[in-house]
């Protein structure tokens, strides 16, 4: 065999939970299929041809070697093991020696950077290897587990937004009839406005009614490019819709998503995205990339959010979105302001997936001023078009604008911060920047709250509910930043040497998991909610207890952030390994207890949604390993035997449970949540 290769994977229809074809109680004899074939893991479940190297070129090429895995031969016997055992172990070692990871140096990863889980996964030195999948013993039952990837929906979306979902003889007249009543569709697109909308701006509420008022009298005056970005809001609106808006109409909301995704596809593909994009192209994409972030677009790998958030990016600065609108004299006042809109959410989902990827930020020259500090309502049709009437400005107080001008003053620092922390070149900040930096963000993340908790037109519930919104979400943006920010000063060798940062990061990654809490946590729900972790030392005792999961008014932001509440459960477990919140004395940081719970509250609430997609399902097993290993290293006992039961955890999830736990749909997005809690880290550690 060639050097650099390796021995093929084995795919047939055995159990991937009893690979010996044992029979199970409840199970049944499981039936087998004497097939073999020789390609890994990523390439079978995408139908790619595989070159069977370790890793693969395929999985080089895509960004993701470490995924590069071969499911094992079902008809290797457990009496052989010992001998299997030592192949495993060369293989293993080998495997690290080549791989891009094991040449990092300690609390600096060279191809994830710091914002990536993977990044502070490693500070827990004697749990990385189980993580990671790489001790000898552990392999081949984190292969097994790893192979349920091949239970989840495979569909086509490697190419999307850029594929052919349907088939070329459909018609535009036949995909439009597919789409539901007009009722269900308006009542979709107020979900996407009531939800993702008030985060990631991007269409004018009044100007796309008017809009949608007129396609539901003529549908053929409406380009392609509009319809495509039509169906995308719906695909988003059916993330936030109550169960009930979509009960009757023959199809479950899961069914409803992929359709509305393949409409879109459908549009966009007869566009002329690439000859004349539009403010319309542009906005279709950027619901592309925020419906990839939530993870609705089936069969992708996080590699893909990069090169599509490049081309937007590229395709927004040919349009010149990136420039005052002053160069533009002849422009409309409203155009002027709808292109700040976009380019303002540009940056921010660039700044998403910069933490999410640990790469870095792609644009960092631009002079886009903020916003006018006006309401959606200043806005009116005229005869000369849709201008803006300031008459009628609020003198005060918060307005639909302000959320985006408060993001429009954190984003340079933001930038900043995550370009150098996951930068593989850039030097490492003095800790006096790290300080001053630490302190502009709070004091931004204040001033934001005091003015979005501000209503000019006294006690709005709607307007209220939104702001709340946004302001946990820049909560989330500032928090999850702070954690990168201190990294290298609360991490391997310089662990403990900086007291300040220690505080500030768990503080931060405490703020995070509440804010999780809250987002999860249904209103009627208890303070708790659930089972929290005995006084017992066994490590299984009640750590992974099945929980009574509950529907989240605000799931769509919990899909959408889910990457940055994983960060912060991994810097806790990090913080529990190393004993920190023993060692720090102030700030007001709970007891050992308290936190410990806060973590496996947090892991119920990862299992919960642990079905959804394979980045949730990756993410699932690397925090659920993680914190057997801390029981087990609490407790004093040899991490071996609690994650063979914590393996057993995650299958029973994905087999048992995961179809019942796939496309929970939340109820109403703003229905009866709760006061905004204040943020009790928002001033920071002592000065």
């Amino acid at each position: 065999m060639d050097a650099g290769k390796s021995k093929g994977g084995f795919f047939s229809t055995f159990s991937i939970a009893d690979p010996e074809g044992s029979t199970r109680e409840g199970l049944g004899k499981t039936q087998k299929r004497n097939r073999r074939v020789f390609v890994c893991i990523p390439c079978h479940r995408r139908k790619l041809k595989c070159d069977k190297g370790q890793p693969c070129s395929r999985c080089v090429q895509s960004g993701t070697p470490n995924e590069c895995i071969y499911q094992q031969a079902p008809s290797q016997k457990q009496e052989s093991a010992p001998e299997s055992d030592g192949a495993t172990r060369v293989d293993v070692q080998a495997a690290q020696q080549r791989s891009p990871e094991s040449s990092t140096s300690r609390g600096r990863a060279r191809l994830d950077g710091v914002t990536h889980w993977r990044t502070m996964a490693r500070e827990f030195e004697e749990a990385w290897p189980y993580i990671s999948g790489t001790d000898p013993q552990w392999a081949p039952r984190h292969q097994q587990i790893l192979g349920l990837e091949g239970l989840f929906p495979s569909l086509p979306g490697t190419n999307f937004p850029f594929g052919n979902a349907f088939t070329y003889s459909q018609s535009r007249s036949q995909v439009l009839e597919s789409l539901p009543p007009p009722q269900v569709v308006n009542t979709l697109i107020q979900c996407y406005f009531n939800s993702f909308e008030s985060t990631h701006r991007l269409v004018h509420r009044q100007q796309f009614g008017d809009e949608l008022n007129a396609f539901w009298i003529n549908r053929e005056q409406f380009s392609e490019g509009w319809l495509s970005q039509l169906c995308m809001m719906l695909a988003l609106g059916c993330q936030a819709a109550p169960g009930r808006v979509l009960r009757g109409t023959g199809r479950t909301a899961e069914d409803w998503t992929a359709l509305f995704l393949d409409a879109a596809q459908f549009f966009f593909g007869q566009s002329p995205y690439f000859a004349s994009p539009t403010l319309t192209t542009v906005r279709t994409l950027c619901l592309a990339v925020i419906a990839r972030m939530t993870e609705i677009v089936k069969g992708t790998e996080m590699s893909h959010l990069v090169f599509l958030m490049g081309f937007v990016t590229r395709l927004a600065m040919t349009m010149q979105l990136h420039r005052r609108t002053s160069v533009l004299p002849e422009m409309t006042p409203f155009e002027a302001e709808m292109r700040k809109r976009i380019w303002i959410t540009i940056q921010l989902l660039d700044l998403d997936i910069a933490m999410r990827t640990g790469t870095s930020y792609l644009n960092r020259e631009w002079d886009v001023d903020a916003p006018l500090d006006v309401n959606d309502s200043n806005f009116h049709r005229s005869e000369q078009g849709w201008v803006i009437d300031t008459r009628w400005a609020s003198p005060g107080g918060s307005t639909d604008s302000s959320f985006q001008i408060k993001l429009t003053s954190l984003l340079p620092v933001l930038m900043e911060i995550i370009n150098t922390t996951n930068s593989p070149t850039q030097l490492r900040m003095e800790y006096e920047r790290v300080r001053a930096l630490d302190k502009q963000l709070r004091q931004k993340l204040q001033d934001a709250e005091s003015i979005l908790s501000l209503s000019p037109y006294g006690p709005t519930e709607n307007l209220d509910k939104i702001n709340n919104t946004q302001i946990h979400f820049l909560r989330v943006l500032v928090h999850r930043t702070l954690l990168a920010l201190h990294h290298d000063y609360v991490c391997a060798p310089r662990a403990g040497k900086y007291p300040d940062s220690t505080l500030a990061a768990t503080q931060s990654s405490l703020a995070l998991l509440r804010t999780y809490q809250v987002w999860h946590t249904p209103p009627a729900a208890t303070a708790v909610g659930v089972q929290t972790r005995a006084s017992s030392s066994s490590a299984s005792s009640t750590l992974f207890e099945p929980l009574d999961q509950s529907v989240s008014p605000l799931s769509w932001l919990t899909d959408l952030c889910h990457d940055d509440f994983g960060a912060a459960m991994f810097h806790l477990i990090v913080a529990l390994r190393r004993g920190d919140l023993e060692t720090i004395q102030h700030g007001g940081l709970p007891s050992r207890s308290v936190a410990s719970n806060i973590l496996h509250q947090n892991l119920e609430f990862v299992r919960a949604r642990a079905c959804r997609s394979i980045p949730h399902f990756r993410e699932f097993v690397a925090l659920f390993v993680a914190a057997g290993c801390l029981e087990s290293f609490d407790a004093g006992e040899p991490f071996l035997p609690t994650l063979l039961e914590v393996a057993g955890q995650i299958e029973q999830t994905v087999l048992q449970g995961g179809q019942e736990l796939l496309w929970t749909q939340g109820s109403h997005p703003f229905s009866g949540q709760a006061g905004l809690p204040p943020d009790p880290f928002v001033y920071g550690y002592s000065q």
